[in-house]
């Protein structure tokens, strides 16, 4: 049996009794997909409809696929679109894949583009059940990138301690499932990942990812971000925005080029009340030449024009 990171339904697993020709039968699923299949069967029985919707709507990923301009064709949008009905038709398609390779489409890149698309448009919803599901995709060796980075987002916008932590040991991880878990942690808005991220960055990491991390505080601790209604833990919003800021100041004169961008804006989004006191006090400590580039931060701190 594979251990993962227990997360809610995900710690429940099946024990089931072997025979002696346990080699030749199927593995028995989890405990939480018996749970999503239950909801799949009683969504077929209610809303057959949104079932054939959403086979409507994969047949027409090939052609979008054909036409589309950036690395994936956007499916995600015309999913969402179907509505909260298609929910379990989408949880269907992701977490017991048909064998029926004529309801895919044909071209890999587009069987991409629609797996993508089904983990962002289910994702969105923020639905707790399917918690499991997105630790099943970021555990899996098999797992392609685009779709780690959907499900790590997934998992991110749950905003649950047990998300939270799960999302940082994955981030301690080399390769796409570390890199996937790192940007998530800026959309999993509890302290505790917040502070994760902070210290990644005072490790001065490389260039390309302190500036994954910084745009990561930045969604963290995003002053517009807290004012959306899904936000839940809202008692942690004060220290969360304090705790971005001042990771952010404490490395921008160590910064240049690309990553003081980074930095500087991820500064202006947080936007923390402590932001100006946190930018006086690295400028006491500073030589003149710098003194100088924390007065230009105050600056556009002071003109900032996302307030």
């Amino acid at each position: 049996m594979r251990r993962g990171l227990p997360l809610g339904l995900g710690a429940a697993v099946l024990l089931a009794a072997l025979s002696a020709q346990a080699t030749e039968a199927p593995t028995p699923h989890p405990a939480w997909k018996h749970l999503l299949q239950e909801q799949i069967t009683r969504a077929r029985r209610t809303h057959p409809q949104a079932f054939l919707r959403l086979a409507v709507a994969a047949s027409r990923v090939d052609a979008m696929d054909a036409k589309k301009q950036a690395t994936l064709a956007a499916t995600a949008p015309g999913l969402r679109a179907l509505g909260p009905e298609a929910l379990w038709p989408m949880v269907e398609r992701l977490a017991f894949p048909s064998q029926d390779k004529s309801s895919l489409p044909m071209r890999e890149s587009a069987r991409l583009a629609l797996t993508v698309g089904l983990v962002e448009a289910t994702g969105a919803l923020r639905d707790a059940r399917l918690a499991p599901l997105w630790m099943e995709l970021l555990e899996a060796r098999d797992t392609p990138p685009l779709v780690l980075h959907a499900a790590a987002g997934a998992l991110a916008r749950l905003e649950t301690l047990d998300a939270a932590n799960a999302l940082i040991a994955f981030a301690r991880q080399e390769g796409p499932r570390g890199e996937a878990a790192l940007d998530a942690l800026g959309l999993c808005r509890r302290l505790v990942a917040t502070r994760a991220l902070a210290e990644a960055l005072d490790a001065r990491p490389d260039r390309e990812r302190m500036r994954h991390i910084a745009r990561a505080l930045g969604d963290a601790g995003s002053v517009w971000a807290w004012k959306t209604p899904g936000v839940k833990a809202r008692s942690e919003e004060g220290a969360i925005r304090r705790v971005a800021a001042e990771a952010l100041v404490r490395v921008y004169l160590g910064t240049d080029g690309d990553v003081r961008r980074a930095v500087s804006n991820a500064l202006l989004r947080v936007d923390a009340p402590e932001t100006p006191a946190l930018i006086d006090a690295a400028r006491a400590r500073a030589e003149p030449p710098q003194q100088a580039e924390l007065d230009a931060l105050s600056e556009r701190l002071r003109r900032n024009p996302l307030r």
